[in-house]
């Protein structure tokens, strides 16, 4: 699998353990729905998944929902009373790699909260460790505020690229909302 290529296959499942979360329904009774870490997607899942990709001629971005404050995409499937809520990014690795250990995370080696793309210069499996330490010496991380490196919340500078790429690639839109430093911060000229 090369880092250009879509990846769509799922290993089989490896487990069947679920945790169960209240569901109100229509009526008053509660159903009981399962977060299910090892649910695999369906085909029709994935190809949602890749609806909510944008690519540009370097990263892979994530248009879909987005979660603050970390400014990380989310993706949810389910099936029946089982459901899985993932980051966007390891959702991407894990097509390409199968399910990850509990301890693995993947780190963003192009420093884009939004990248889905899988390859040395984009997602990358790595510890907790590992990822803070990158963070911390990219200026991600300061103290316990997720920044962007220039002082943005990293949730608003997401949305900001959500909204640019909302109809597709453009890079005048994405450049924009890179670099726009937001309402109530003005330039230095």
């Amino acid at each position: 699998m090369t880092e250009d290529s879509e990846p769509g296959l799922w290993p089989s499942e490896q487990s069947d353990g679920h945790t169960p979360v209240d569901e109100p329904t229509s009526n008053s009774a509660r159903a009981r729905r399962y977060v299910d870490a090892s649910l695999p997607p369906s085909k029709k899942d994935i190809a949602r998944f890749w609806s909510k990709v944008v690519k540009s001629p370097t990263c892979w971005y994530w248009v879909g929902a987005i979660s603050a404050p970390d400014g990380y995409g989310r993706f949810n499937y389910q099936r029946k009373n089982r459901q899985r809520t993932v980051l966007a990014h390891r959702f991407s690795v894990e097509l390409t790699h199968g399910l990850l250990d509990e301890g693995v995370v993947c780190e963003h080696k192009c420093n884009e909260p939004l990248c889905v793309r899988v390859g040395p210069k984009h997602l990358v499996e790595s510890t907790y460790a590992e990822n803070v330490r990158f963070a911390i010496a990219m200026g991600r991380l300061s103290g316990h505020t997720l920044l962007d490196g220039s002082g943005r919340a990293r949730y608003d500078r997401s949305v900001a690229i959500r909204e640019a790429l909302r109809y597709g690639y453009d890079e005048k839109a994405l450049f924009r909302a890179k670099t726009d430093p937001g309402p109530g911060q003005s330039t230095l000229f």
